[in-house]
């Protein structure tokens, strides 16, 4: 369950599959050197790998660097990324579903993505960064979410 998770949360699918390409990897590294101090300071925890430190700064989107911004700019506008954004996540703040989604996630949410405001992409893909630390309820939320079973 855990590992379809990682899969559905949309920085592992959009990254995973960007990174498979040579042009991704170039990306992924451009991205770390760009984003060093970033990553350290916003991203402090968050293991690497599976585009975990990309959806974290994604999620600080708000918070990053002049540096940084280009290169993750590279990344977020991928047509890979695209593709694997679910349409319409931030049209459902407010909505029932995404209470439901708030309130199973509130701990984990408070946890892990305090300060990166409250768009749900950003909420997403924060989780998904802090993904071995998010609890069972709020990994099946999110995958519903992600799957479109809104």
């Amino acid at each position: 369950m855990a590992g379809r998770f990682k899969q559905a949360m949309f920085g592992a699918a959009i990254l995973v599959a960007a990174m498979a390409t040579p042009s991704g990897n170039a990306h992924a590294s451009s991205l770390m050197t760009a984003c060093k101090v970033d990553v350290a300071s916003l991203c402090n925890g968050v293991k690497e790998g599976q585009g975990r430190i990309s959806a974290c700064l994604f999620a600080h989107g708000n918070k990053i660097s002049g540096a940084c911004k280009p290169e993750l700019t590279k990344v977020t506008r991928s047509g890979t990324f695209k593709r694997m954004v679910p349409a319409g996540l931030n049209a459902l703040k407010g909505t029932e579903r995404d209470s439901k989604f708030r309130e199973i996630c509130a701990r984990d949410i408070r946890s892990h993505c305090g300060g990166i405001g409250s768009a749900t992409d950003r909420i997403l893909a924060c989780l998904y960064a802090w993904s071995g630390r998010i609890g069972k309820p709020c990994q099946a939320e999110a995958r519903a979410i992600l799957s479109g079973r809104h």
